[in-house]
């Protein structure tokens, strides 16, 4: 432990518990962590333990991501039932991505504040709770308040999903870790609307959401055994707790223990703090509204899809299946972007560990957030050729088409993955407020487009739609290229942007 004067001596700690002076208290003993090898240090837990306590998380990704897509193959059935048009219908879809945009202003400085588990076990619990009403919805009303309240704390996973596996890994395997994490994201994703197909066509749309309440149920008794804390802030905080019971000193602090709460700073600094950095930082800005762009191109897809099957012939339920390969295509992207992590980018880390160490440097390096941005660059390359191949291919054999959706789902995964990892590296210690801006400007976004989906297919067909969002995606291809070269420029404008070497 290490004595400091708090009046003489400034600690910054980026995501700490805002708090006003101590009063009385001159000297404190300051609880860090002890040494590299510290083993309540949750990046130098054995192997098995890490992903043990990663499977707790993952699960409840999957079965929130599960959740929120198994309604849109069952708004036919509930638009017949309400006497409903299908544009209405849709804002069962509509309004659970809204909540998407709503929770994570709550549950991003939640997080910094109290850690990344009391986050889950909200989305646990408010993912349970909303199927019940739905389930039993009496009339249209209750469906919609309740998918739109699901999304709202469903959200919680979301916002600190990715943040509470960082806190696992260091920087070589993260990229792994995270991929994974978005890979379970979006089977979810893709799972969830052929079995909610299959389920509304036999057992009614309502059994869609008692299979939501199982998945949901199975992934509550997962993280009832493996659910761990991973912030640093917290678990040094809870340290510092045990010792100044252990030791009768009522000096020992966490860094986040430093000063006394304050409710005014509280909230200007913690939850204004993702609307600050969406503001002041232009990577923030510029990455959000290319994923945004990625994830409406890949909603819109999925709805063509399915689509483009029933015109060939295939009954609702058979034509989800078209998305089975976009699943292979997720998993592929996943292989792809941890092979890169775990071989190309950590030779380069070692070799730039390496060269510090042989030039006398005390300091921690790593490499560039931009050598993160390969598979990105590879799949918005991808992107574009892989639309224009389904969308005119609709009247040659069937396995040209579904083809062409597994290079659809790997180009997207490949993108939106590298993407989210990109965030992280490049704002580590900001990471859950950064993720929470980018999901809930995406989701904003995103609420709309189940609103115009129908009217597009209606006026251009699945031909022409499916060349819209080709030329869409060749135009912000130049992204992550952009990025590529002077993504390093950029960041050094930061406010909040950790250097490269630290």
């Amino acid at each position: 432990h290490e004595s400091t004067d708090t009046h003489s001596q400034h600690i910054q700690y980026s995501d700490s518990l805002s708090h006003a002076p101590i009063p009385d208290t001159e000297h404190v003993f300051l609880v860090t962590w002890d040494g590299l090898g510290d083993p309540e240090n949750p990046q130098n837990w054995p192997l098995l333990k890490k992903g043990c306590a990663s499977i707790a998380p993952l699960s409840v990704i999957f079965a929130v991501s599960f959740a929120s897509s198994s309604f849109g193959p069952s708004d036919s059935y509930v638009s017949a039932e309400y006497s409903i048009s299908a544009e209405v219908t849709k804002l069962g879809v509509a309004l659970f991505i809204a909540g998407y945009a709503v929770g994570p202003l709550v549950f991003a400085p939640m997080a910094e504040l109290f850690g990344n588990v009391p986050p889950l076990l909200i989305a646990l619990i408010g993912c349970r709770a909303f199927q019940i009403p739905l389930a039993l919805a009496k009339n249209a009303v209750t469906i919609f308040v309740s998918r739109f309240l699901a999304g709202v704390l469903d959200s919680a996973a979301l916002a600190v999903g990715s943040g509470l596996l960082a806190g696992f890994y260091s920087s070589i395997a993260r990229g792994a870790a995270i991929a994974v994490t978005a890979c379970f994201m979006n089977l979810g994703s893709v799972i969830s609307p052929i079995a909610a197909a299959y389920i509304s066509e036999r057992y009614g749309w309502r059994w869609t959401a008692w299979a939501n309440l199982i998945v949901i149920g199975v992934s509550s008794v997962i993280s009832g055994f493996l659910l761990c804390e991973s912030s640093h802030n917290r678990i040094l905080m809870l340290r510092a707790a045990r010792l100044r019971v252990e030791t009768k000193n009522d000096k020992l602090r966490a860094h986040s223990e430093l000063h006394a709460l304050d409710l005014k700073v509280l909230i200007r600094l913690h939850f204004t703090k993702p609307i600050r950095m969406f503001v002041q930082e232009p990577i923030l800005i510029l990455i959000t509204v290319y994923l945004t762009l990625v994830y409406g191109t890949l909603y819109l897809s999925y709805q063509f899809f399915t689509q483009n099957f029933q015109n060939r012939g295939w009954g609702a339920s058979t034509s989800t299946l078209c998305l089975a390969p976009v699943g292979v295509g997720v998993i592929t992207a996943t292989v792809i972007i941890a092979t890169y992590s775990l071989t190309y980018y950590k030779t380069r880390q070692i070799e730039l560990s390496n060269s510090m160490a042989q030039g006398g440097s005390i300091s921690s390096a790593r490499l560039s957030p931009e050598m993160r941005l390969p598979p990105m660059m590879l799949g918005s390359v991808i992107l574009p050729p892989a639309l224009l191949w389904f969308g005119w291919s609709g009247d040659v054999q069937w396995v040209c088409q579904i083809i062409s959706c597994f290079f659809v789902g790997c180009s997207l995964q490949l993108i939106f993955t590298t993407g989210i990892i990109y965030i992280i590296d490049v704002y580590m210690g900001h990471t859950v407020s950064a993720i929470s801006i980018h999901v809930v400007v995406r989701s904003l976004a995103s609420a709309t487009f189940p609103m115009f989906e129908l009217p597009m297919y209606d006026r251009l067909g699945i031909s022409w739609s499916s060349t819209l969002l080709a030329c869409i995606s060749f135009l912000i291809m130049a992204c992550p290229f952009s990025m590529w070269n002077f993504g390093a420029r950029v960041r050094s404008w930061s406010q909040f942007s950790v250097d490269d070497e630290m």
